[in-house]
């Protein structure tokens, strides 16, 4: 505890605070639009024209993403409207990996987005995934029933993360 709030640092207790939330820990996203398993993303418009980018993304990246790695965080409650976000628990350098995005890649469901009963918006909790998949569904990765740490990252005005995406495994990772 810390100024009488509980604050989840040690992977127990961050372990516990999912379970709490109700929210399954995955430590890398899961593919729930069963389609694009069969997909070749490296081969998208999106990915083609950024291809540079995204290749050193790749090679950056890779290994923390396969071991899902994350920078020192810990989780706590900033209010009740925004609910709980991530913080640093040591410096952090600019471009270091904090970690990967994890959720469920899936068809939006309709309807979300409204405002929750304990404070912010379903929405806060899901990314577009990048691509619109030539013949499919918009898809997105939501990470309010299943999710990482990162799921709990707040916005804000003076905010002081870069969101960065690449493919690896043939799926975009945020």
């Amino acid at each position: 505890r810390r100024n009488n709030e509980m604050v989840y640092r040690k992977e127990d207790e961050i372990l516990k605070f999912f379970r709490d939330q109700h929210i399954v820990y995955l430590k890398r996203t899961r593919i729930g639009w069963e389609p694009l398993s069969e997909m070749n993303l490296t081969n998208s418009p999106y990915y083609l024209e950024n291809k540079e980018l995204f290749q050193e993304l790749s090679i950056r990246y890779h290994e923390n993403i396969e071991k899902g790695n994350l920078a020192p965080v810990y989780i706590k409650r900033i209010n009740k409207r925004l609910g709980f976000g991530v913080f640093a628990a040591d410096e952090i350098k600019k471009d270091d990996f904090i970690g990967e995005y994890t959720g469920v890649v899936q068809i939006p469901e309709k309807d979300v987005g409204g405002e929750m009963e304990e404070g912010g918006y379903e929405s806060d909790f899901s990314w577009y995934y990048l691509d619109k998949i030539k013949g499919g569904p918009e898809l997105e990765i939501n990470g309010r029933l299943e999710g990482n740490e990162m799921s709990v990252v707040n916005h804000s005005d003076n905010f002081n993360v870069k969101v960065e995406h690449t493919i690896n495994d043939g799926y975009w990772i945020i």
